[in-house]
């Protein structure tokens, strides 16, 4: 029997989505473990800094017990509003404490990008306007421009995940623009990955989600490489 490959996914503790839908769409031989930081009230920047800075390594820490292949730091506005140093720096901390490769949910959105070649893209995130426009200039930083956008203005962790996938579709095929390289969708306590397909069936170009690009590169890094359908083209092709 082959050896059991383990995912590590470190994840604020108001994320109520990613902890349902990633055990069931590994495949067959792959588990999740998660550690959970404590976000606390709101998600203003200052919130998500408190966050990490109390909770990120003991995280890292815990799921290194448990010997993963490949270690995710799930959450999106973490790097988005402390930039692409601390993001470098994040990855470096999992490889050094848990011995094995690690990502954030940004560096897996820029490989997902890299990989399908979007360099314009459309951005959509249930955040408040002042966490998209950070969002929207680190991507910048990173070689991606933003052509255009929506965001919801949630300002609760937790409400994140209160919009369904439909009103996720509506809003970004309300921003959809047809000179773009494709989409992305920020967030990992956002419902987005139901609706990949049907978005890339409407607007003919990929789809990447923090949600979906988390999963897809922890896998990559942890050496599976088994295509899974009903997310995308990321997924399912790559």
């Amino acid at each position: 029997m082959a050896e059991a490959v383990r995912l590590g996914v470190i994840v604020p503790s108001v994320n109520i989505v990613v902890e349902e839908w990633y055990p069931a769409a590994v495949p067959a031989g792959v588990s999740v473990h998660f550690a959970r930081m404590l976000m606390p009230e709101g998600s203003s920047p200052e919130r998500i800094i408190e966050m990490d800075r109390t909770d990120g390594v003991r995280a890292i820490r815990q799921l290194a017990t448990c010997r993963p292949q490949a270690i995710a730091y799930g959450c999106t506005a973490s790097s988005i509003v402390q930039g692409h140093e601390f993001d470098a720096h994040l990855r470096e901390e999992i490889r050094d404490i848990a011995g094995c490769p690690g990502t954030s949910a940004t560096h897996s959105i820029f490989t997902a990008c890299e990989k399908l070649g979007l360099r314009r893209v459309v951005a959509i995130s249930p955040y408040t306007a002042e966490v998209d426009a950070a969002e929207h200039r680190f991507f910048a930083e990173g070689g991606i421009e933003t052509i255009a956008g929506a965001h919801l203005g949630i300002s609760d962790g937790f409400r994140l995940a209160e919009p369904s996938p439909d009103r996720i579709l509506d809003l970004a095929l309300g921003a959809w623009e047809p000179s773009a390289d494709g989409i992305i969708i920020a967030c990992l306590n956002f419902r987005s990955h139901p609706i990949i397909d049907a978005l890339e069936a409407r607007i003919g170009k990929p789809v990447v989600t923090s949600t979906q690009a988390v999963l897809w590169h922890a896998l990559r890094l942890a050496g599976i490489a088994a295509p899974i359908s009903g997310h995308g083209r990321l997924l399912r092709e790559h």
